[in-house]
Parts: structure tokens; sequence; C-alpha cells
């Protein structure tokens, strides 16, 4: 029996586990699903054979180390079990945690982040040793469940366990798959400093007539934000862009030969023109080496839709995310954010930070990375090789600290899967495509020549 033969005719015990996992709401606000979620983890890790090692620092919920096979190389790979918040619940179609198949797509929160690449492995773990007996190279697991809280304990865990996490290759959470079906494979992640801006400006909140005397924390605080980004996305704090690293040759190279739908990704998006006007080269060379400065929320005053009230707020706060490229530092660009308000007149905005992370970059030419390329044959419509991905993981933990040669290759997240939004969905056939494809690097990286 074939890979996709075996994954076919146990499809449905496999959906199973997915809807088992996104069953239970392991989000940060939920302790006891955080507590749940790693229990199942564990489960299916016994279920399998598995050593298993709770890897625990204060009160971060714990990650989870399991350990199979004993061949003459190590793979570690790294997923999450913790998923976002559900916000806002209205705009769910079916509850988030009750999954639901719909015209051949799971609806549920962290089916597509990261549950379902997640449960994936687990189920391509088992498919491998049916077929084959124990993995051709030594599998440690790692899961933890504060990734979406910004993994503030990850760097400690890799001090405290670094030697039980060595590898000669680690394979991060999927990069997903692109609109026409091509397995999207990174060789990185962008770092992140998110802040919360915050301004109290009035004792408490007034009638607004007073505003034609009294000044407005509201506006206050748009004016900051104001001079953060300009139209075009170039972002305005003063030496924002000192350390970025531009794209070399050889990145330049890859970008030219990265396939990419432009019509489909702006029609997915409602829009006419991507921010800037770009587009071809340029907007690759900034989808991947540019970072950013996004407004993730603002709160003020009165708020309850169809209804009014006439107030001036006392106080006004807004998120802010800057995700960054190799070679900046969270902390350095926050220190230069808070100098930048100064300088013109807002020092007086609370700046408090919340998930700070690294940008990593790792070798593309690596052996893990090769195996990760290699095993798309036959299951994937074609594969899409991207410096790194835009988004962000603490693999800069794992990959320089550690040095350890990373890539997250394909997986069951869209373009369309909604992910961190309302109706986060993945398509079936995707999820089991990705057990195919676990299987199948796990054979490549075991046979490959250094």
């Amino acid at each position: 029996m074939s890979v996709r033969e075996l994954v076919q005719s146990n499809a449905e015990r496999y959906v199973g586990w997915l809807r088992e996992a996104c069953s239970i709401p392991s989000m940060a606000s939920d302790r006891n699903g955080l507590v749940g979620m790693a229990a199942w983890v564990e489960s299916k890790f016994d279920d399998l054979g598995a050593k298993t090692q709770r890897l625990t620092y204060g009160d971060a919920p714990e990650m989870l180390l399991a350990r199979w096979g004993a061949g003459p190389r190590t793979v570690l790979i790294y997923d999450h079990y913790d998923v976002q918040p559900v916000d806002p619940i209205d705009l769910w179609q079916s509850s988030p945690f009750t999954p639901e198949v719909r015209d051949g797509k799971m609806y549920a929160r962290g089916v597509a982040d990261n549950k379902g690449d997640l449960v994936a492995r687990l189920a391509g773990l088992q498919v491998y040793r049916e077929l084959y007996g124990e993995p051709p190279v030594q599998v440690k697991f790692l899961v933890e469940g504060e990734e979406e809280t910004g993994s503030r304990s990850f760097s400690e865990i890799v001090d405290r366990y670094g030697d039980e996490l060595a590898a000669d290759g680690c394979i991060w959470e999927g990069a997903g798959v692109d609109h026409v079906g091509r397995a999207e494979i990174v060789f990185g992640a962008k770092g992140l400093a998110y802040v919360e801006l915050t301004y109290r400006g009035l004792t408490q909140d007034q009638h607004s007539s007073l505003a034609v005397v009294a000044p407005s924390p509201v506006w206050h605080l748009i004016e900051a934000l104001s001079s953060l980004r300009d139209p075009d996305g170039t972002v305005l704090i003063d030496g924002f862009y000192d350390d970025v690293r531009p794209p070399d040759a050889d990145d330049e190279k890859q970008l030219q030969h990265l396939p990419f739908e432009e019509d489909k990704e702006r029609d997915r998006l409602g829009i006419s023109e991507f921010v800037g006007g770009v587009s071809d080269l340029g907007f690759r060379r900034r989808f991947f080496f540019e970072p950013t400065c996004n407004i993730a929320g603002i709160v003020a005053g009165f708020t309850v839709p169809g209804r009014s009230k006439t107030v001036l707020p006392k106080e006004a706060m807004a998120k802010v995310d800057m995700r960054l490229v190799p070679d900046q530092d969270p902390e350095d660009i926050v220190v230069k954010l808070r100098e930048h308000l100064a300088k013109r007149g807002f020092g007086d905005i609370e700046v408090g930070t919340h998930s700070m992370e690294h940008p990593v970059r790792s070798r593309a030419d690596s052996t893990i990375g090769q195996a990760a390329i290699d095993a798309t044959e036959g299951v994937f419509a074609g594969r899409a090789v991207a410096p790194m991905m835009i988004g962000t993981g603490p693999m800069y933990h794992i990959a320089n600290t550690l040095g350890i040669p990373a890539v997250s290759p394909g997986g069951v997240s869209r373009p369309d899967s909604d992910i961190h939004a309302p109706n986060e969905n993945c398509r079936i056939d995707d999820f089991l495509n990705v057990i195919e494809y676990t299987v199948g690097w796990l054979r490549v990286f075991g046979e490959l020549d250094t």
C-alpha cells in the first residue's frame, strides 16, 4: 500500500483527531484549555510510543518534548498548541470550538494556525511507523503553549534544555500553501515589536462641548500615530531602517523566480493596488525584506454601533505591531519609538511592550531544507521557495542560539484560511496532503547525503 492510499483509507480517523484538537479552547485566557490541550498532545505522543518530557519555566504553559527513533541524524519538529482569541465572536458562522466541515473545509479556531500542521505531523509519524517501522532518523517533537502571546519563555527554555533540543535540522510550523496549491517553503522569520500606546489626558470623560477648549486625548494619540508612517508604507520612526539587512544577490535571484499571483491576492483583499503601488519584483522585495508598522487596534470613548453619545474621552489606547527584518533588534526599535515620540511632543504617551521577537535567517542549503523541498514532489502542485516567512515565531532561538538549520515547509494554511480572524479554516485535502508530505520529508532526510 502506498503512503497516499494509507492516508486516504484512514482519513476519517485523522480528521477526527483534528476535530478533537480544535474542540479544546487552548487560548492564553483559558488556562484549563491550555492544560487540556497539552494533555491531549501528550496522549497522542504516548499512543505513538514516544518518550515524552515536559519542559517547564516559571508559570508558563508546559512545553512537550517527545522522542522517537535512533538514526544517525536528528530532526527537531516545532509546533504550538495554543491559539488566538476568537473575538469578534459574532462574525463566526459556527462556534469556534465546535469544528464544522463545510464544502471540504474545517472551520475552527486554530485549525490552520497551528493545530492542522501539528495533527498532520502526528498522523504522518503514525503512517510512517505503520508502513516502514521506526523513523530513519531520531525525531524530537517540541510543542509549546504560548506562541500566540509571544513565546515569552522560549529563550529561557532553550537556555535550560538546549542540549536536549540539539538536532541536525529543524522543521518549523508549516508555511502553508499558496493560491494555486504550491507548497510554500521558507528559511527564516520576521521579528516583532508589539507595543501598546496609552494616553490619559483628562481626569474623566467630559461633555463633548468642552472640546472647544479642552485638549482631546484621542486626537493627541491619532496625531502621534500619524507621525509613525507615511501613506506609501514607509516607517518614519527615526533610525528605524538603520540595521535593515538588504537582500543580497542570491536573495534577488530567488525573488525573481518566486511565483506569486498578485491578482488573486488583490482580489482576496478586495483592493485595487498594494501599498505604495508596488508590483512584480518590487512587491516581492517589500513583502519579504521590508519591516512594517501596523495599527492592530484603537480603543477610545463611546463606540457602541448605531447609537450616539457626545463625549470627550479622557484617554485613548492603540496597539501597534512592527514586523522586523534582519538585523533589526526589537528592544532597540522600542527605544527609537520612544525617542521619536518624545522629539515630536508625544513623550507623554505611555509605551508598554508585549510580544518581542528577533528576526532570523536560516541556511537554505541545509540537508533539512533540501529534504523539505524534494519531498513536495508528487504531493503538491509545485513549490514556492522564499527567503523567510512574513509572520513571526521564536525560530531565532533555534536557528541562531542553537545553530540548528530551520525550514518552515508546506503546511495546511492558505491565503484565504483567515488565520487570527473569524471563520479560520483549512481544506481537508491540504490537511491530508501534509500527512503524506510528513512521511516524505522524513524519508528524504534520512536518505540524503550530507
